[in-house]
């Protein structure tokens, strides 16, 4: 992918312009810290694109607040770091306890997309 680590295509080719970047806490602070400038082009890629990006994040935001002992941010900074990202790209965050919920929140948003569209189709063929 040209911008982030998931995406979907329906069965018709359909191909939403929605995607996800999956952090773990440890890849997030390095994101955030030293490899922000990687990531800034990703985000302007994604607005480049028209693609709605969506941070996902393997932790809760207590999690996050605690830090990370092999970071030298703290975590509160990375926080407001996060908020301000939203803010300013609308890349929008979001806080999962763990890896599993993480992908259930991905495969809940597309179907979501998939009912929406399904919908749609059935008032166009009426």
């Amino acid at each position: 992918l040209d911008v982030g680590d998931y995406a979907c295509k329906f069965k018709n080719g359909y191909v939403p312009s929605v995607r996800f970047e999956r952090k773990s806490i440890g890849d997030l602070f390095g994101t955030i810290g030293k490899g922000h400038e990687r990531f800034d082009r990703e985000i302007e890629r994604a607005k480049q694109y028209e693609v709605r990006l969506i941070l996902l994040i393997e932790g809760t935001m207590s999690k996050v607040a605690k830090g990370y002992e092999h970071s030298g941010m703290k975590g509160d900074t990375v926080i407001k770091i996060i908020f301000s990202l939203w803010e300013r790209y609308g890349l929008y965050p979001v806080f999962c306890k763990d890896r599993e919920e993480c992908s259930r929140y991905i495969i809940e948003f597309f179907s979501a997309i998939g009912r929406k569209a399904q919908k749609e189709l059935k008032k166009v063929k009426q």
